[in-house]
């Protein structure tokens, strides 16, 4: 019989990201590994910026959102904020998670052209722009992406403000087959955001 672990409520957390990880698909691993559903509700994320940050929801149960922050703590990334059905904890010196009997190994930082992950041989890249519309922003479109359709997600740059207060946009390296980027680019066409395609990017006439 499958062990099932509860569910529990969302929990909304604020982490830190080190310069030297912000080319990296650690949202989208927090999905395909440890099965998370993640919502980003506000983001920056710049490349002449140390740190970056992201606003997250995070939904499923507890073993798998535990194991998906450890993670996340053996990469250096800072916890800021934390908040469990309504009550807030803010982590202002920005310490490291809780500590925890669980070992990770660490992981080696690799270069941008190896940052997705390959499956099955080859792994097609496809860069572009997506603009997120406010009434968007409960939608959890980068868990969709990963989700759905098995694509390694890594967010370039981000600018989401909280509180929808205003459109924001991602800018995106898609790694997968060509029929899962194909896929996804027109999951995306599908919700009417605007897009702008880096043509540059595009390998094997993938659309």
């Amino acid at each position: 019989m499958q062990q099932k672990f509860p569910q529990i409520t969302p929990i909304d957390s604020r982490i830190r990201i080190p310069q030297h990880y912000q080319r990296q698909p650690l949202i989208s691993r927090l999905v395909s590994r440890y099965g998370v559903t993640v919502n980003i509700t506000a983001a920056m994320l710049t490349t002449s910026e140390s740190y970056g940050w992201f606003d997250l929801q995070l939904q499923g149960n507890s073993e798998h959102i535990c194991d998906g922050l450890l993670y996340l703590q053996n990469l250096g990334v800072d916890l800021m904020q934390l908040s469990i059905s309504g009550n807030v904890q803010y982590n202002l010196n920005s310490q490291p998670f809780p500590k925890s009997t669980q070992k990770f190994p660490h992981l080696p930082i690799p270069q941008d052209t190896q940052a997705h992950e390959v499956h099955n041989g080859q792994s097609y890249r496809l860069r572009l722009q997506v603009c997120i519309l406010k009434d968007y922003y409960h939608q959890p479109i980068i868990f969709d992406l990963v989700a759905r359709y098995g694509i390694t997600v890594n967010i370039i740059a981000a600018s989401l403000a909280a509180h929808q207060q205003d459109d924001g946009w991602f800018d995106l390296d898609l790694w997968g087959k060509p029929q899962q980027l194909i896929a996804s680019f027109n999951y995306l066409k599908t919700l009417n955001l605007p897009l702008w395609l880096d043509s540059s990017s595009l390998q094997g006439h993938l659309i």
